[in-house]
């Protein structure tokens, strides 16, 4: 069975280009574009702040830990218990209408559950 947080991390990825190896997403292996907000020099970043990583493998685990974060209340995105899947989809830079309707399709698929909306309750990915 497919992780949940694994599978909406795909999804998203999917969309910003992660799949695709000529896309500055996949470039700098950073499938949610997540920034730095550490002190400056800790990270590699680019001119915008987002993430460089070296690997796949740390680009994922960091975004891993990012959407948990943001799924589970505990970041400062200011999301909250009442928020659904469309406002994280959002804070991600994914667009109303298409880019929703195209993570719904995929979380369907990959998860197995056709009554997921984007309306869903964040509390849905944590494990």
């Amino acid at each position: 069975m497919a992780n949940r947080l694994e599978s909406l991390l795909d999804a998203i990825a999917s969309l910003k280009g992660f799949h695709n190896p000529d896309s500055y997403t996949y470039q700098i292996k950073n499938p949610l574009l997540i920034h730095s907000f550490a002190r400056p020099g800790k990270h590699t970043t680019d001119a915008e702040g987002r993430r460089i990583f070296t690997s796949w493998l740390a680009g994922y685990k960091a975004c891993l830990f990012d959407l948990e974060m943001k799924v589970s209340c505990r970041s400062s995105a200011g999301l909250t218990n009442r928020d659904k899947l469309s406002g994280l989809l959002r804070i991600y830079g994914l667009p109303d209408g298409l880019g929703h309707d195209q993570v719904v399709k995929f979380l369907r698929r990959a998860i197995k559950d056709q009554t997921i909306t984007k309306d869903i309750a964040l509390e849905y990915f944590r494990d």
